[in-house]
């Protein structure tokens, strides 16, 4: 690396919050989520620029790696860290800021850096409300196999919403696990939390139930309930001082989630990785919600 660029070398601090930057205009949204969440836990804020000198860099696939380009890539990457650091500490001069130029994959060099971080935050990019999130294969590969949780930041996201945590609720031990990080995250932010739980296809007495407000639907919905309540309930119980609002939709589970999430603070899903390795892949609806939700969306990983 060239001089400039070896200052940027700082290894990841303990329990940071770690920030990956790719260079795009994108940067501005994961830079100010990641500085408003280290600020608020007191952490470090690692910002991350991955150089890849083994990816083509011409449409022929051509390796182009003579001393010239090299250079020039190097001092874009300087650029990328440096402009960021200025942004962050204009914004927050007490906050604790470092730097680092990685070379080789970007998701590998992402990984590398979370070990031991407290979050990892990436972007995503949206060409308007009305299409799916667009994820790459570096952010993508990282939320799946990140060794901390991921925060997913869309395009424009804003530092903070309406004063909301959602969470979904399944009745499982992994979504009680997602309601205590819920209940972390809105205590860090004075904030509430609305767990949903969602229920699509059902038959009550004999009957698929289809009609709302029906005898049939209000006992599946009861039913939906109270299994939510008996799931948070020790853990609400807990913490008496941060106002829970329980949800039950009827539809798809990641619909329900984006729905009620809309203009949230955060939302939380989890991967429950199948196969060898955890976190070998994400679940269908941790996908559905990546691809769809508007606000920050935090993936938890079950260890």
């Amino acid at each position: 690396m060239s001089t400039d660029a070896s200052t940027h070398d700082s290894p990841t601090p303990a329990d940071a919050v770690v920030a990956a930057l790719d260079g795009s205009h994108r940067d501005d949204a994961v830079i100010d989520w990641a500085a408003a969440e280290a600020a608020a836990l007191s952490a470090p804020l690692h910002l991350v620029h991955a150089v890849d000198l083994g990816t083509p860099l011409s449409a022929y696939g051509e390796l182009l790696t003579s001393p010239e380009i090299v250079d020039r890539v190097e001092q874009e990457s300087t650029r990328v860290v440096t402009e960021a650091r200025a942004r962050v500490e204009a914004a927050r001069p007490g906050l604790a800021v470092t730097t680092a130029l990685p070379t080789g994959s970007p998701s590998g060099a992402l990984l590398a850096a979370a070990e031991g971080a407290r979050v990892l935050v990436v972007g995503s990019a949206r060409k308007n409300r009305a299409e799916r999130i667009v994820l790459g294969t570096t952010s993508l590969s990282v939320v799946a196999h990140a060794p901390c949780p991921v925060v997913l930041v869309p395009e424009n996201a804003s530092t903070s919403g309406d004063g909301r945590v959602v969470v979904g609720i399944d009745g499982s031990e992994h979504s009680r696990l997602a309601f205590r990080h819920a209940l972390d995250a809105a205590a860090l932010r004075g904030r509430t939390v609305t767990t949903v739980t969602s229920w699509n296809v059902e038959v009550e007495n004999g009957v698929v139930v289809t009609e709302p407000g029906s005898p049939e639907w209000e006992a599946v919905d009861a039913r939906y309930r109270a299994m939510a309540e008996r799931t948070i309930a020790e853990d609400r119980d807990a913490h008496p001082d941060i106002a829970v609002e329980v949800q039950v939709r009827h539809g798809r589970a990641a619909d329900s989630l984006v729905e009620v999430a809309e203009g949230a603070d955060l939302l939380l899903v989890g991967s429950r990785g199948r196969g060898g390795f955890r976190g070998m892949l994400l679940g269908s609806v941790s996908q559905r919600v990546l691809a769809l939700a508007t606000c920050p969306v935090a993936v938890l990983h079950k260890h």
